[in-house]
């Protein structure tokens, strides 16, 4: 035989078993029967290495196919087969300690929907969201009043489980909880940053980059799959290259990058970018509709492919998460008309959302939520939020109810148990649902959305918070208070934070609670501002390293979520710098800025201007300088002085001691309520209010072991710039005893046992750098 006919004869008589199915290690030849040398490369390392090794998925998380490549050699001749693997995910072996108990509450011959997901407990101590199953299924009717028990199991054991159903009258209240009214608004759209400080210097980096970007390129995907002209773009890289399953989503984020920076600074240059792009995919959208088996309204880089096989329930990596990717899209259009005024974005919007019902709409109730638990395929972002936007812009009901098909068991009625069974969740596949849950309940009042998203937050702060502020590791949440125990390269995902600022600042409204603004200053200071590159390059960390010797990674050609969110969040830390109501200005964060506020928001006694200034080096020191606008002689017709207004300031969670604040330079005696300090009196013309809070070094222990600690200075988190392997361990005792200032560095400090020294962690560029650290003498 010729060296080619070897070839051939050993890949015709290769057999490798059933590859459909495969459980167990597979063994790979390196010789074929008739000679030829077979080498083998895995298209998965995950779940199966060169060797054919098998790493199977966890329970819930889905089967994978791997391409395994096999070249055969003979002589001078050589040829690729490609062998497809599907690796089997784990089989359930969950031992159940506890189910935690399921209740609900139905109406009387209305359609009810049963739990498909419940909080676990397994004899090994984890606490999980698992899927169930119900005796006559997901959906069933109730025809008389009274109390009723369903059985079921939990999904792919035998483990029995029943759910508790109340069945009311038709029309009776199945909660008598009073809905708050939102009581605090924020001045975003009054507030420009001042030039000097760390966040002006992001915001305008990020501002630099918008302006020079190329809007045809961010067009690309989309002209080529409606098949109109690509003009001068060029194709996009990384996660949105042509071939790529998630193309479109950086391009929603660029959308809302143009409408937020031109909502902060005004620049024309930015609007008439975003006028374009607008103008653009609209024409996109009209060119969709001419396709043949298209609904109108349809928008997207790729075609309606990765829809259809959702719902046949196509896993991951066939499809990657195409609701995910319409969710950018169409939060950038709808962040077009709100911040930009450009109509055309939002009837494009309104274009999407009545696809978005149409398509749904013909699913059960029971295919939608399967599509939802599907492993990243089914992830959606955050298309509830963007859909009861829209439903709270046009009093569409079509918009309401296709937000609340939406609905996500498997995190929600865990969550209304009041059960923190987070363990194993993606975090930012699940932190935007939630943000989506606070709009459903502005836009509908259903009380249950609120309390789900505000207990959400108190788990998520409080038992799964690095001190930076981020969250997740490997971006998956993990057991409650494992903190010390995840100390990786893939910590604190972006995203997941950039979205638990947003879900903070709506909670915030509703329930002004300081403890709210404690946690975003913390986020947005170590965290957000942290992530940016010191160069207009748009890059930002996907992950920030808690690891010893860690760097940060700036990601600018990827165009993963995190860089899209980056182009998004150095624009938006003015949303939550002042608040105000009827009676009163809230200051919260002590960023930098300037506040006007037109007459008219300033109960008719004229317009007000807030500056506020700080230094860098000493952030306990606020200057508040406040110009009241009138002459202050007229009063209102409930005959309180119309320049009389109250100004809180928030005393932060790290301020110390005694705090001293004068007004004109004369001490004054300020209220302290709820954590804010209360001037309440009569403002002429030009005052300033000057603040000292105690502000000093502080050790802060990881909550899962007391060994493991950060070093804090005010709001900023500190990191060791050392190029040390191990993890730092430091003798402790005070930090006043155990760090010096560096005179020659603003806000640094040298440790003096070790001569090591600690910045902020928003200073690290390029340095390499510990944040925990491990008290000398512990195991």
């Amino acid at each position: 035989m010729t060296d080619r006919e070897v070839v051939k004869k050993d890949i015709e008589e290769l057999y490798l078993g059933n590859l459909g199915t495969v459980e167990f290690d597979l063994t790979l030849p390196e010789r074929g029967k008739n000679g030829s040398h077979i080498s083998w490369q895995s298209g998965n390392l995950n779940f199966m290495s060169n060797e054919g090794r098998v790493s199977r998925p966890s329970y819930g998380r889905g089967n994978r196919e791997v391409a395994m490549t096999a070249v055969f050699r003979f002589g001078s001749y050589e040829e690729e087969k490609v062998y497809l693997v599907t690796v089997l995910e784990e089989h359930n072996r969950i031992e159940v300690d506890k189910i935690y108990p399921i209740r609900i509450q139905a109406f009387c011959g209305e359609e009810t929907h049963l739990p498909c997901a419940g909080a676990v407990r397994t004899k090994d101590g984890r606490v999980i969201s698992h899927f169930l199953e119900w005796e006559g299924g997901l959906t069933q009717r109730f025809e008389q009043t009274g109390k009723y028990e369903v059985k079921g199991w939990l999904k792919d054991t035998q483990i029995p489980a029943v759910c508790h159903v109340e069945v009311l009258e038709k029309g009776a209240s199945a909660s008598g909880a009073e809905l708050p009214a939102k009581r605090e608004t924020s001045c975003d759209g009054f507030v420009t940053l001042l030039p000097g400080s760390d966040f002006y210097e992001a915001q305008e980096r990020v501002h630099t980059y918008l302006l020079h970007t190329d809007a045809d390129q961010w067009l690309y995907n989309f002209r080529r799959a409606a098949g109109l002209f690509v003009k001068a773009g060029r194709p996009m890289t990384g996660w949105d290259a042509p071939e790529g399953l998630l193309r479109g989503h950086s391009t929603g984020h660029f959308l809302s990058a143009l409408a937020l920076c031109y909502h902060a600074t005004g620049d024309e240059r930015i609007r008439e970018k975003a006028v374009y792009m607008a103008q653009a995919l609209k024409e996109c959208q009209a060119a969709f509709a001419g396709k043949e088996g298209y609904h109108p309204g349809f928008l997207s880089a790729y075609s309606q492919e990765q829809f259809d096989l959702l719902e046949t329930y196509t896993p991951y990596p066939k499809i990657w998460a195409p609701y995910y990717t319409l969710h950018k899209i169409l939060a950038g259009l709808l962040d077009l008309e709100s911040l930009a005024g450009i109509k055309a974005a939002g009837e494009t919007a309104r274009g999407i959302g009545d696809w978005v019902y149409e398509r749904l709409s013909r699913l059960t109730h029971e295919q939608r939520v399967k599509m939802w638990s599907i492993y990243i395929a089914g992830e959606y972002g955050g298309m509830n939020e963007s859909m009861a936007e829209l439903y709270r812009r046009t009093g569409k009901g079509e918009y309401l109810t296709a937000a609340r098909y939406f609905d996500n068991d498997r995190l929600f009625y865990p969550l209304r148990q009041g059960v923190d069974a987070l363990d194993g969740m993606h975090g930012n596949q699940h932190i935007p649902q939630m943000v989506g849950a606070m709009k459903l309940y502005e836009a509908a009042g259903e009380e249950s959305y609120r309390q789900m998203a505000e207990f959400f937050w108190q788990i998520v702060t409080r038992s799964h918070t690095y001190a930076i502020g981020g969250c997740g590791e490997s971006e998956m949440f993990h057991e409650p208070g494992n903190i010390a125990g995840l100390l990786t390269k893939s910590t604190s995902e972006s995203c997941a934070t950039y979205n638990m600022l947003k879900l903070t600042s709506q909670l915030y409204q509703y329930r002004p609670d300081a403890a709210y603004m404690d946690y975003y200053e913390r986020a947005v200071y170590n965290h957000i501002l942290s992530s940016c590159d010191h160069e207009p390059s748009s890059g930002t960390t996907y992950f920030l390293s808690m690891r010893p010797r860690a760097v940060k990674d700036f990601d600018a050609s990827e165009n993963s979520c995190c860089h899209g969110i980056g182009l998004e969040s150095h624009f938006k830390c003015t949303e939550n710098i002042y608040f105000y109501n009827a009676e009163e200005i809230i200051v919260n964060l002590f960023i930098p800025s300037r506040l006007s506020l037109p007459e008219e928001m300033c109960q008719a006694g004229g317009a007000m201007e807030l500056r506020l200034e700080t230094q860098r080096e000493r952030p306990g020191q606020i200057c508040l300088r406040v110009t009241a606008g009138g002459n202050g002689q007229g009063c209102g017709r409930e005959g309180i002085s119309r320049n009389r207004k109250r100004i809180r300031l928030r005393r932060p969670s790290w301020a110390e001691g005694e705090t001293v604040l004068t007004v004109d330079g004369i001490p004054f005696a300020a209220e302290v309520e709820n954590g804010y300090l209360v001037i309440d009196r009569q403002w002429e013309g030009v005052s300033e209010v000057r603040v000292e809070f105690g502000c000093g070094l502080r050790y802060e222990k990881a909550p899962d072991r007391e060994d493991y600690f950060t070093v804090c200075y005010g709001p900023y988190v500190l990191a060791a710039l050392t190029e040390q392997e191990e993890r730092l361990t430091l003798e402790v005792t005070e930090p006043e005893k155990d760090f010096e200032a560096d005179p020659d560095v603003p806000l640094a400090f040298r440790n003096r046992e070790t001569g090591i020294r600690f910045i902020p962690l928003e200073q690290v560029w390029r340095e390499e750098y510990q944040v925990y650290m491990r008290k000398k003498g512990k195991e």
